[in-house]
Parts: C-alpha cells; sequence; structure tokens
C-alpha cells in the first residue's frame, strides 16, 4: 500500500479509492462464479490481455479484474506482473477463489495470506508461499467479514452454510495487501450461483461500485481515526477461529493475521526450574510466527493499534505466559472481546 506523508497541519490526505486488483483463475469454478456475477452487475470495460487472460476496468472506481488463466498459489508477484503491463501501481489484490474443506460443509470464508509457522523458514510452503512469511494483510478483511454475514443472510444461505474466517495460510507471495475470499467446501458447492452472488454484493458495496465510497479503505482514514482504531491480530485456536472471529462480528475492530495453533510449535524447556516467566523462551516456530504477523500487520495499518486476541483455553498455562512476554515486549497489548469495542 502506499504511505502518504502527513501534510502540514499533521494531518493524512484522505483518499476516496485506490488501485484494486481482482483476480479470477480460469482453472477454479468457484472463481470464475463470482467473477461472472460480478461482471453481470454492468459498469466494466473490457481492456488489453495480460498474459494470456482478460481484463475489465470499472468505470466508477479504479477496480480491475484479471481473468488469470492458471491456478494462484504458484504464482509470485502477481501485483508487480499486472502493474508492469498496464503501467499502473496495484496498491491491493483481492482473489476470488474456492475453498476445500475434508467436512465439505458448505460455506463462505475469507483469509489474508502467508505461511507464518512452516519450517524450515525460507524455503518454498508446498501451498504457495515461502515458509516462515507472511504477507501484508488486507485491511477490509474485517469489514469485509461483516459483509459477508448480511450478504449471506440476505441471499437466504443461512443455516445451510457457515459464514466463517480463516487462519492465515498458504501463497502466494506479493508486495501489497492480500486477501483470499471463498466458496467452500467441495465440488457440490462451488458452483453455487447464490453464493456467488453474495460475495458479488460484498465487492460491489465493498469497493464502491454501487456508486458509494467502499468499506475498509484504511487509506481514507485520517490521522486521528487512524489513531483510534483497534486491528486484532488472533493468536491460537483453530483454522477456522471461532473465538476471533466472535470479535469481529461484536466489534467494529480491523484484523490482521490470524494464527492457528499449528503454526505456533513450542518446546518447553526441560529444565524443572524453568520459569514461564522470567526464564528463556520456548524454541519453536512460534516466536518467528508472532513477531512476523505483527510487523506486518503494523505495515498494513500504520498509525493504528495493533492488539492481540488469544484464544486462552486452546494454551496451557506455561504457554499463555510465554506468549504475553513476547507480546509486552512487541508492545502490543493483549485484549478480551469488550476491549476491541
Amino acid at each position: 500500500m502506499k504511505e502518504w506523508a502527513a501534510n502540514a497541519e499533521g494531518q493524512w490526505p484522505i483518499r476516496s479509492c485506490m488501485v484494486t486488483l481482482l483476480l479470477v483463475s480460469e482453472r477454479d469454478i468457484a472463481s470464475t462464479i463470482q467473477g461472472d456475477a460480478l461482471l453481470a452487475r454492468g459498469g466494466w470495460l473490457e481492456c488489453d490481455t495480460v498474459e494470456g487472460g482478460a481484463v475489465w476496468r470499472h468505470e466508477k472506481q479504479d477496480v480491475w479484474l484479471w481473468w488469470f488463466s492458471q491456478g494462484f498459489l504458484m504464482e509470485d508477484e502477481l501485483d508487480v506482473r499486472f502493474s508492469t503491463v498496464n503501467e499502473i501501481v496495484v496498491e491491493e489484490v483481492i482473489f476470488l477463489s474456492r475453498h476445500f474443506a475434508s467436512s465439505g460443509r458448505p460455506s463462505l470464508t475469507l483469509h489474508v495470506i502467508g505461511v507464518p509457522g512452516e519450517t524450515p523458514r525460507g524455503e518454498r510452503a508446498e501451498h504457495g508461499g515461502i515458509k516462515g512469511e507472511v504477507m501484508l494483510p488486507n485491511p477490509r478483511f474485517a469489514s469485509w467479514y461483516r459483509l459477508m454475514c448480511e450478504a449471506g443472510h440476505r441471499h437466504g444461505l443461512v443455516p445451510e452454510f457457515e459464514l466463517t474466517i480463516e487462519t492465515t495460510h498458504h501463497g502466494p507471495c506479493l508486495s501489497v495487501p492480500t486477501m483470499f475470499i471463498e466458496i467452500g467446501s467441495s465440488e457440490t458447492h462451488w458452483g453455487r450461483r447464490d453464493a456467488a452472488e453474495a460475495w458479488a454484493d460484498v465487492m460491489e458495496v465493498g469497493l464502491g461500485l454501487d456508486g458509494g465510497k467502499g468499506v475498509g479503505n484504511w487509506a481514507t482514514l485520517s490521522a486521528e481515526m487512524r489513531s483510534e482504531a483497534k486491528i486484532m491480530i488472533g493468536v491460537g485456536g483453530g483454522h477456522y477461529a471461532p473465538r476471533h472471529t466472535d470479535v469481529l462480528r461484536k466489534t467494529e475492530c480491523w484484523a490482521g493475521h490470524q494464527l492457528a495453533n499449528y503454526a505456533l510449535e513450542m518446546n518447553k524447556p526441560e529444565d524443572e526450574e524453568w520459569d514461564p516467566d522470567t526464564g528463556i523462551l520456548p524454541e519453536g516456530a512460534w516466536n518467528h510466527a508472532i513477531r512476523v504477523s505483527v510487523e506486518r500487520t503494523r505495515e498494513a495499518f500504520p498509525g493504528g493499534k495493533v492488539m492481540a486476541h488469544l484464544d486462552r483455553k486452546s494454551f496451557k498455562g506455561w504457554q499463555r505466559r510465554v506468549i504475553k512476554r513476547l507480546l509486552e515486549e512487541l508492545d502490543v497489548p493483549v485484549g478480551r472481546t469488550s476491549d476491541f469495542e
């Protein structure tokens, strides 16, 4: 995301829009059905192809849609590749995608990306990205979750569909704030037009394609608004982060990376005299995963107040204590639901 210097009055210039790239994968029916639903609403002007894929630009906002011929996960720097061809600067990327879960339960879900807990760091991850690295979280994440819930109910998807977030996982690698919006969880549901229309509602309102201001654009906030905004990093729990999701549902907070327990491997020291409040910090991927997630979330939300929400019941007592030690070192307050209101 572009950063902007404060003016003489110490205020951030307020921007009404940003350059957004929506990515559709030709190989993914849940992706193409979302793209079709959005294009059918009109206002799109066809442009020159990029890497053989069709491209449209919206007439009301600086939003581009790229119909990509391949899958996404192993395709790094798509933002740079698109920007170079069109001589623009893409400032955020949103992937339209399918979601797979062994449960097969139908769902609408969204998440930011990276592979924070995988080792050895620096190696290519199985599902894209680099082990130990996370991308800039898209600031729209939390507000679009709430829009998704409204759209899911409006289109009658509930109670059949679960409306949820996911913790940070998989690639690809990009340079700008990014997130995935998905239809799940099996081939039976990926082609559901009602689910695609719900996501089209979210994109239309969320990006201001309906003539509105859009939802979740951090760049439109003044310095004072940013300083008062609370950004939640979720720490702990399962892949679908129900306790962190509950915070998003009950408050108007923003959100960065969400870390499941599987990304927080922690090895308790063998010394019987070891004290979690004063002893050496345990080895394991947890330390780096939290550090890099805090760093990238702060980078995506300049001027905001980054806070952590712990899924306390998912940790042993000594684990909670060392996590809080690290967060204190990083100057990240730990809050309960009411603290994010």
